[in-house]
Formats: C-alpha cells, structure tokens, sequence
C-alpha cells in the first residue's frame, strides 16, 4: 500500500482516473489547437494561396482537409486498436496510441507541403483515436462502482479543458513571427504523449484484463494496488469474484457478431438507434463548427479579437461541464438531455435572426459573440455529458462493446462530415455557399430535432442499475412513460416492508426507520420506496 493513504482509500483510484485523463487533454488539446492555426498569418503563407492584394488566405479545399482528415483517423484508431488492448493490456494499448500520436505530430512539425501535413494530421488522429477509445474503458474497469460514473466523465471535461488550454497557447503565439507561431502550439504536444507513456510505464494494469486470461494472482496484486487494501483482504477478494462471475456471464453468451446488434429481441436495434441517433445530433448541433473554425469565423465576420472571443467560449465550455457532473444525475439523463437541445435551438436562431437582418452591423456582431458564448455554456452542460453517458449505459451486456462502437463510429462519422462540409457552407468565393451566420439555421433546427427524437425516443435512467435498464427497455413501452418506472425487486423489497410495518405494534421500532448499511453505501427503507443514498466519496 502507499504511504499516507488510509487503508480502502479512494484516491489512489481517483488519481489514476485523472492521470489517464490527460488522454483527453490530448484530444481536446489537437482539437483547439487547429482552430487557431488555421487563422494565423504564418501558417496561412506556408499552406495557402497568395491574392492580388498581397494578402494570404486559406483555401476552403484544404481548411476542410485539415480538419476533416483528424476525424477520419479518430475513426480509424478508435476501430483497429481494440483488438490491441484485449491481447496486449490497457496500458500497452495507450502507450501504443500515444507513440502513433508523436509519430503524426513530428510529421506535421516536419511537413513542407499541404499532403504532408494532412497526413499527419490523420496519424495523430489514429492515435488519438486509440487513446480515447481505451482510455475510458480503463477508467471504468479500475474505478469503484460508486464513482466509476464520475472518473468516466471526467475524461469528457478533460477534453474540454486541453481545448481551453490550445486557445491559450494560440493566444500566446499567434503575433510570433515565422512558422513559430503555429508550430510551438504543435511542439507542445509532444508534453501530453511523453506524461502519458512515463506514467502508464508505473501504473497497474486492469484487473479485469488480468482475469480475462485467468491470471488471477496478477489481477490481485493489481487491484489491492488500486483499492489501496492487502492482497488478501476479504473486499479484494468479493471484487475478483465479482469480476470473475461476470466473465463467467460473457463466456456463456459466446461470440457476438455485429449482426447481432441489429436484431430486434430484447430491444436492441431500437437502443443502436437510440445510441446512433444521439450520438450524430451532439455533432449535428454544431459545436466542433466553433471548436474548429471559430477563430476564423468570427475573424471573418469582423471580430478583431478572435483569438480573445475563442478563448473565452473555451474557458465557458470547460467550466460548464463541472456542473453537469451533478445536473446530469439531478435531473435525469432524458430530461437535461431535451433541456439543452431546446436551449441550443432559442440560441442558435437568434444568432442566425439577428445575422440575417442586421448583417455586417456592430449589433450583429455582438450578437454573435454573446450568444455563440451562452450557446457554447449550454452544449458544454446539456447536450455532450448526457449523450455520452445514455450511450454508456444503454445497451445489453452481450452487445455493449460492439453498439457503444458503432455509436461512437457514427459519431466520428458525422464529425468528419460536418468538418469536410464547413468551410464551403460557411465561407465566400466561387464554389462555396456563403451562408455565413445563416448556417446557425442549420444546427438550430438540427438542435430541435434533437430535442424531440430524445422525447420520442430516449428512456430516462437515472438512478438504475445496467440490469434494471435491461428491464425497463423490456416492460415500459414509450419513452415518455419511463420516468415512472419502478425496478420488480424494489416493488418487491417495498411491499414486503409495509406488509412488516403494518404488522409493528404500537412502540414497536418501525421498518421505515431502519438504516442498513454496508462497506459501500447506505440503504434507507421508507414507505414510498427504497432509496439508496450513496457515499462514494466519504472514505478518501
């Protein structure tokens, strides 16, 4: 056990989750990064076209190839390394993401020529596309139950601050000259990868990967590491028997093959579609079009300071996935999840209104900057946490790795479309659309559809177990109907505890008043139902 921690405590859990994180600082940090490249003087002499008046600017063509090839290599990467990680371990898989990710980068900081760099743009996205697809199922599979939720999220909110991070650094360099402006803040990536490779060379492996080739002495040592417990104390113990009981499920199920996501029992091919469907709004409501083309568009649209105004709805989308880490579980996935489409559309159609009639004006553009700014705070909050967590939760355990794949897959998908499409919806010039503001007419509607494909279509769970999901798909019929849903062996437990109550005699200790607890968590047992009450973090 480490010194200074107390014996089951949670942060050495806690400090592995955040440290495998910075995956996400790494993603978010490309994905920031680009948006400011792609508006710097330097970076548009060395890749783009020369105008009569002297001046340089970026074609549509290759601001769309920048972009749009990272995704096609997330896609990739996020698809091929799967395999890797269950033969080889987590770990192995990451620090193998992270040598494709420098691989892309020296590429980029090397390139003479636009294929050049493009190609390493799509490297870096096979490795980036690695880490984020393993990262997270590492997390889960070392975090306790009670927080896993938590740890998982947090690598979404990681994302968010490596984006925050890229606008400070374009911030900081763009008036440099030479190529420096623009290849310090790819350098810089190097950092994320050589932190990431140097930790996982000390961090335990998964236990559960350990179990899955029956080294069990192995899966021991590493998760009494992580409990922060000795090997043979009697939680380590009931956790390795939880583990192994449910391979012991996943054995009897056999092999699964894609086609078996696309069938109809147990509801399955309606939660892919479920799972896809939302997956492709949280892309089609816009936000990657602000992470990134903003700088450029609202450089376009006249804002002097562009660089300013991104780092700001950087430094709002950050700060606004903390709160939904408790909204999200507040108020219900289903329901924060139609709040935030709703707030996206109202936003999204001022922007576009205001831009359509007031065009070029001071007004309009304070428009844009404010409400692209609340538009941002309220994606950031209502609209991706929810998302990744109902995919997270939503399918059956002899699917759940293949749908959450395709879901993601038609994430990538959708993301790759909308930045190859961009520049030429939004931009001026032979060939492109000129929409402008206009193209917020686009996510807005997409953002209100949204909203009613979730009340159609998206069953509240919050509160239930993965087993309790799987009961609520198969008894409640319409979506709108599930927030009543009670699991059976909670009625059960409840009827049991009136019928005991009823029997007390007068003075009698009432069964509603009594607590049961255990390791984990406290149970009270009430009249209206039983409520658990976790205490997840009381034990750090």
């Amino acid at each position: 056990m480490i010194r200074g921690f107390q014996k089951g405590s949670l942060l050495p859990s806690i400090i592995i989750g955040a440290f495998t994180a910075i995956g996400g600082i790494l993603y978010g940090f490309d994905t920031g990064l680009i948006a400011g490249v792609l508006a710097m003087e330097p970076f548009k002499q060395t890749y783009g076209t020369q105008q009569p008046d002297g001046t340089w600017y970026l074609p549509s063509s290759k601001k769309s190839l920048f972009v749009s090839v990272l995704s096609a290599g997330l896609f990739c990467g996020a698809f091929s390394t799967g395999y890797l990680a269950d033969v080889r371990g987590r770990r192995l898989g990451l620090i193998f993401g992270c040598i494709i990710f420098m691989t892309g980068v020296a590429m980029q900081v090397a390139a003479a020529n636009a294929a050049l760099f493009a190609g390493g743009r799509f490297i870096v996205g096979f490795g980036t596309g690695a880490i984020s697809s393993i990262g997270p199922l590492y997390q889960a599979e070392i975090a306790p139950k009670h927080i896993r939720g938590t740890i998982t999220a947090g690598y979404h909110t990681a994302k968010t601050f490596g984006v925050l991070l890229a606008a400070i650094v374009n911030n900081s360099t763009k008036d440099r000259d030479g190529n420096s402006a623009y290849l310090i803040p790819i350098y810089i990536q190097f950092v994320w990868a050589v932190i990431l490779i140097a930790g996982f060379a000390f961090l335990p492996e998964s236990p559960r990967y350990f179990m899955k080739y029956g080294k069990r002495d192995k899966a021991r040592q590493a998760l009494a590491r992580i409990r922060h417990r000795d090997e043979d104390d009697a939680l380590v113990t009931s956790e390795l028997d939880e583990i192994e009981a449910s391979l012991e499920v996943e054995h009897s199920i056999g092999d699964v093959s894609v086609r078996d996501c696309f069938k109809r029992e147990n509801k399955q091919l309606y939660r892919l579609i479920l799972g896809m469907t939302v997956m492709a709004f949280s892309q089609l409501v816009g936000v990657n079009f602000i992470k990134y083309f903003g700088t450029d568009f609202f450089q376009q649209a006249g804002i002097t300071n562009s660089f300013v105004i991104s780092m700001a709805t950087n430094l709002v989308s950050f700060s606004m996935t903390i709160p939904a880490l408790y909204l999200i579980e507040r108020l219900g996935r289903r329901s924060f999840l139609i709040i935030g489409y709703i707030g996206s559309w109202i936003t999204q159609y001022i922007i576009a209104i205001v831009g359509l009639v007031a065009a070029g004006s001071d007004l309009a553009r304070r428009i844009l900057v404010s409400f692209s700014i609340l538009y941002i705070a309220i994606e950031s909050a209502g609209v991706g946490p929810p998302s990744l967590v109902i995919v997270g939760e939503v399918f059956p355990l002899r699917t759940r790795a293949k749908s959450i794949a395709l879901s993601l897959g038609c994430d990538y998908s959708w993301n790759f479309v909308i930045a190859l499409a961009t520049p030429y919806l939004v931009d001026s010039g032979p060939g492109n659309a000129n929409l402008g503001s206009n193209v917020f007419f686009i996510w807005g509607s997409c953002s209100l559809l949204g909203a009613i494909f979730v009340y159609v279509w998206v069953y509240e769970t919050k509160g239930l177990s993965l087993e309790q999901i799987d009961e609520l798909y198969n008894t409640v019929p319409y979506a709108w109907q599930s927030a009543i849903f009670i699991p059976r062996e909670m009625q059960d437990e409840n009827s049991l505890i009136l019928e005991l109550n009823k029997a007390n005699k007068p003075g009698d200790v009432n069964v509603s008043d009594v607590e049961v607890s255990d390791a984990d968590d406290a149970t009270v047992l009430s009249e209206e139902g039983i409520q658990e009450i976790q205490q997840p973090w009381s034990n750090l």
